[in-house]
């Protein structure tokens, strides 16, 4: 199985800006405060990671009760927003308005350098390597219209179907040439050959039914790349609720590394490269630990962070990335 390391730096205001993402923060909870203030309707689940029973509750993070999964380590939101509540959120909350416009355009160069280019280059090349042949894409909450052009200037496919877009401008920002438009999975008759879902499992309602569902989607040999957070990487393993990126509804799902291979294996795929090429765990932690007096950590890691340079920082990242440690994972699937 693969796995990758990005040894560039990459600094979280580049992407993330202060104060941009506390203004975000603060949006996001009044949009909170509306669009799910009857949480009586709320629905129990089981873990998302393994459909375990055996958890216990672990923190309240704006209003919404997250739990730990006894068997396989997932943290979870239960009871938890209905796919209907979900939805409407995303398609009409003033937070996801205010990223897509202000904080994601702002940072639209970093994004395309650190995230867009390369993760066209990742699906192309995996794409040439174990299915040369591929002539249908489809991308899941198309979010990442650069990611997209990046895809269409390949020339590689054929054909592109985007489901349930997680831009509502997104059909003038793309090419036009062979794109069908979905707005869930229930009118894709085809199978397709690739499919990308990024930052996906960690904002649906049923995680284990999606990637059913994409594997049902592709055809035999078909390829799956995603991307999520994970709870087994060390920013969430450090800071559990204090970590400034933890928050509702976009993380109600951080499944941890072992329940989502075990659940891609389950549902009949081969998993061909899993990485947490996240280059920002340490810096986040480190920040977290300067701004919030209420963090704390063991004294080991207190004195790594305080004591130490660029160079050890940088080195802890490369160490959590090789040994797939880091919160930011991806990873690639071929149905068997």
């Amino acid at each position: 199985m693969k796995r990758v390391v990005f040894l560039e730096d990459l600094k979280e205001a580049e992407i993330r800006p202060d104060a941009a993402y506390e203004e975000y923060k603060n949006i996001l909870q009044n949009d909170i405060a509306s669009f799910f203030r009857d949480q009586s309707l709320f629905v129990k689940t089981n873990c998302p990671g393994c459909s375990g029973k055996r958890f216990r509750k672990a923190f309240v993070k704006f209003t919404f009760q997250y739990c730990r999964c006894r068997d396989c380590g997932s943290l979870f939101v239960s009871p938890r927003p209905t796919e209907e509540m979900l939805r409407n959120f995303y398609q009409n909350s003033a937070a996801v308005s205010f990223w897509n416009s202000r904080v994601a355009e702002r940072t639209k160069g970093a994004r395309y350098r650190h995230f867009s280019f390369p993760m066209a280059q990742w699906v192309l090349e995996l794409a040439d390597e174990y299915l040369p042949q591929a002539r249908i894409f489809l991308d899941y909450n198309s979010k990442h219209p650069d990611f997209l052009s990046a895809i269409y200037e390949a020339k590689k496919f054929e054909k592109a179907i985007l489901v349930s877009p997680g831009l509502p401008q997104l059909e003038e920002l793309i090419p036009k040439r062979d794109t069908v438009i979905y707005d869930d999975m229930h009118p894709v008759k085809e199978k397709v050959q690739v499919f990308t879902a990024f930052e996906v499992l960690e904002r649906i309602f049923n995680p284990i039914a999606f990637i059913k569902e994409v594997h049902d989607a592709c055809q035999k040999g078909g390829l799956f790349f995603l991307t999520t957070n994970t709870v087994s990487g060390f920013e969430y393993q450090m800071l559990n609720d204090k970590s400034p990126r933890l928050h509702p509804p976009d993380r109600i799902n951080l499944l941890s590394i072992e329940a989502i291979q075990e659940r891609l294996t389950e549902s009949g795929f081969e998993v061909i490269e899993l990485s947490t090429p996240g280059r920002l765990d340490v810096e986040i932690v480190r920040n977290a630990m300067e701004k919030d007096p209420t963090v704390s950590l063991p004294e080991f890691w207190q004195y790594i962070l305080k004591s130490r340079d660029e160079s050890a920082w940088h080195a802890l990242q490369e160490f959590l990335q090789r040994h797939r440690l880091s919160s930011y994972v991806r990873v690639a699937a071929r149905k068997k």
